[in-house]
């Protein structure tokens, strides 16, 4: 049987959300996308075969939803929630959409525990139980014979012009990789190379941001690789560590954002420099900053979502929530949902709490479409609407 084209343009891509925190820049936030506000009931619910129960959020393309399990990558439709297709595979991200000119359909770039692959977003064929037309490319790496029932955790990568930016699994090694031919275009080591810990890549205005928790901050060419600028800035005063535990950075116009375990600084993307720093009084060692209409979201990982202005680095609001995930943005509402059994939506100019839905006990990374978000659970993917 041969596979039809999955990805449309029916909505001209308003509400897609291709990749990890929705763009290369990692913002987390779709201007036009919109979500349940009040309270939401189940539009959908799809079970799958093998657990999703994992680490990675779904992507939106068109009319397909693309999620990865334990074992697996799913195609789901956006209406109905029904499978399109399955295929197997150790793959350990949230896939990425790469426009691919050697091909009709769209690659899905997605990292394992041996490298970077090169996805056909159509899902290929299966025949007699294989999948044939499935991989297009596999990308730097270390093939590997450990096999691992935990839940998928490595940097997703990032697209952006038609090339793949990725963490290579278990190194330090940033690349950046053709998407329509899988050629290795450049490589670059950050930090020091017995080291590790570097996190998912952000790019914006044709240059690399890449944080480490050693506490590295790098900018890099997005076509050579050439080391633009990079800083290791000194802890805060009271930290108890010798180094910033960096998190994933998020570029925004006014500067790189870039959380680590006890604060929020903004640096400045021309040569790293610290242009204000926010102590969030916490032990965060997961999550990224969400930033939507010049405000930056991030959670301390004790007690507390903060919503900070990013101009001047001051507190707008913050209000009751402990663990520490990835919040994404939509239309004035913040959802957070990541490793916990319960997803959140909060005000984003008040910070008041506007629901919670806790019928699952696991909830990955949410995104949002158009009035519907979407989010995988321990048993496959969720699709809630506002409550009619």
């Amino acid at each position: 049987m041969g596979s039809a084209a999955l990805v449309s343009d029916g909505d001209d891509g308003r509400y897609d959300w291709p990749m990890a925190r929705y763009d290369p820049a990692g913002t987390g936030y779709n201007p036009d996308a919109t979500g349940p506000k009040d309270g939401v009931e189940v539009a959908w619910q799809q079970d799958t075969e093998s657990p999703m129960h994992g680490l990675t959020a779904p992507i939106l393309l068109g009319e397909t939803l693309y999620g990865v399990g334990r074992q697996s990558l799913v195609a789901f439709d956006r209406e109905s929630g029904e499978i399109r297709f399955t295929r197997d595979g150790q793959y350990w991200s949230t896939p990425a959409r790469a426009s691919a000119k050697a091909y009709r359909s769209d690659t899905l770039a997605v990292s394992s525990r041996e490298g970077v692959h090169g996805l056909n977003a159509d899902g290929g064929y299966e025949l007699f139980g294989r999948s044939i037309g499935t991989e297009r490319w596999h990308a730097p790496g270390e093939e590997t014979r450990r096999w691992s029932g935990s839940a998928p955790r490595e940097p997703s990568p990032v697209t952006a012009d038609g090339t793949v930016y990725a963490v290579v699994p278990e190194t330090d090694r940033v690349v950046a990789i053709d998407a329509s031919s899988g050629r290795l275009e450049w490589e670059r080591t950050i930090g020091d190379p017995r080291s590790s810990g570097t996190n998912r890549p952000v790019v914006n205005e044709g240059t690399v941001y890449v944080s480490s928790r050693p506490g590295d901050l790098v900018a890099l060419d997005a076509d050579t690789g050439e080391v633009r600028w990079s800083e290791q800035p000194d802890p805060t005063p009271d930290s108890a560590l010798n180094y910033r535990n960096f998190r994933p950075p998020t570029a925004t116009e006014a500067g790189l954002v870039v959380p680590d375990r006890e604060g929020v600084a903004l640096f400045d993307p021309t040569d790293g420099s610290v242009l204000w720093e926010y102590d969030l009084d916490g032990n965060a060692t997961d999550g990224s900053a969400a930033v939507a209409d010049g405000t930056a979201f991030v959670t301390d990982g004790e007690e507390s979502l903060h919503a900070i202005d990013l101009e001047r680095g001051e507190r707008e609001w913050t209000a009751d929530y402990s663990p520490d995930v990835e919040p994404v943005v939509a239309d004035g509402v913040v959802y957070l949902g990541y490793q916990y059994a319960e997803l959140v939506a909060i005000d984003a100019d008040t910070g008041e709490r506007r629901f919670a839905y806790d019928d699952s006990v696991y909830f990955a990374q949410p995104i949002v479409g158009d009035g519907v978000v979407y989010v995988l659970t321990d048993e496959g993917l969720l699709a809630l609407e506002e409550a009619s």
